[in-house]
């Protein structure tokens, strides 16, 4: 992707999530959070409630810290060096850019038909951004370098996870469908700002295998 397309998509992205953040407290931003809400409540049972419950557990900040540390010892061992350095920023990124961004919108939590307590402002999601930031990065990175007979399957299985530990937040009941939106978005931006970073150094690298 050239350096002019990535930027493009950084402003298309960052504008996606302004317009979130301005709408989201409107009357049809709230209408989207309702039908949603109504949609996945309709859905509760014992079952879906420990999956979601186990999900939302691999996107809290401990287990992302565990398991970043576990793919940059991975990935430095099969020195992968850019591609550590890419994953390692994404993190960062993420990390910074969420808290500060729920303080600068300071949107309260859900109150209806919470199933866990937790505290803190709720857009946008902490574990949307963040499981993006990772399963997006690992996506980047195995499309460069994984075997690919195997790519679909290992992709898939990261898409699997975004999309399962970011709606886990919602059917918990501690962040609004907007929140998770936001989350998403946020985490492409930041692995599409790490990339404009890194641009020089990930292009020699793929150019040079």
């Amino acid at each position: 992707m050239s350096q002019a397309n990535r930027t493009l998509l950084i402003l298309i992205f960052s504008l996606i999530f302004g317009v979130i953040a301005f709408f989201h407290e409107s009357r049809l931003g709230k209408w989207i959070d309702n039908e949603v809400y109504n949609f996945i409540y309709s859905t509760e049972s014992f079952i879906t409630t420990s999956i979601m419950l186990g999900f939302t557990k691999i996107g809290e900040v401990w287990a992302m810290i565990a398991l970043s540390l576990m793919v940059i010892c991975y990935m430095k061992l099969k020195k992968y060096n850019i591609e550590t350095l890419f994953f390692a920023i994404t993190m960062i990124l993420s990390g910074v850019l969420n808290p500060l961004l729920k303080n600068v919108f300071d949107r309260e939590r859900p109150t209806l038909l919470r199933l866990i307590d937790i505290s803190g402002f709720s857009f946008p999601s902490g574990h949307a951004m963040g499981s993006t930031a990772f399963f997006g990065s690992l996506i980047y990175i195995i499309f460069r370098n994984a075997d690919k007979s195997i790519n679909p399957y290992l992709i898939g299985i990261c898409v699997i996870c975004i999309s399962m530990i970011s709606s886990s937040r919602v059917y918990l009941g501690v962040h609004y469908p907007t929140d998770i939106i936001a989350g998403i978005i946020g985490g492409v931006i930041c692995i599409l700002l790490t990339q404009s970073m890194l641009k020089n150094k990930l292009f020699l690298f793929k150019k040079s295998t």
